[in-house]
């Protein structure tokens, strides 16, 4: 039996397809919460016209590498509690970005400092 890849705590991101398109951007308030959203039309399988509400949970910032090649090209906090790092990637000629979550240091804003997803294997 093969062994099964774990991805907790792990992602990616590649280029939209060619039907999503971000249509609209704004907040909506959710019991006295406001919440960051956007909205992006799409077509399902069958072509039926969606539109998708994505809520933000997180934001990165460009890191100053120092000569350190394996440190995240981004990262920022995710959620109250954690950090998201990432780093660019190419596959087969089209960019993507790989990410990794951690827990926020007290004190500061630690993120990890190699890529989890080394090589050009997407494992999920």
């Amino acid at each position: 039996m093969a062994e099964q890849y774990d991805d907790t705590n792990r992602g990616a991101a590649f280029t939209p397809f060619p039907t999503q398109q971000m249509i609209l951007q704004g907040k909506l308030n959710v019991e006295g919460a406001d919440k960051k959203v956007m909205l992006v039309r799409d077509t399902t399988r069958d072509g039926k016209q969606i539109i998708e509400v994505y809520e933000k949970s997180g934001t990165f910032f460009e890191n100053d590498k120092k000569g350190n090649e394996s440190a995240p090209d981004y990262s920022g906090p995710f959620g109250d509690t954690k950090r998201l790092a990432g780093w660019k990637k190419m596959k087969d000629g089209k960019p993507y970005m790989s990410f990794q979550v951690s827990d926020k240091m007290s004190g500061g804003a630690a993120a990890p400092t190699t890529d989890p997803l080394q090589g050009d294997d997407i494992p999920f």
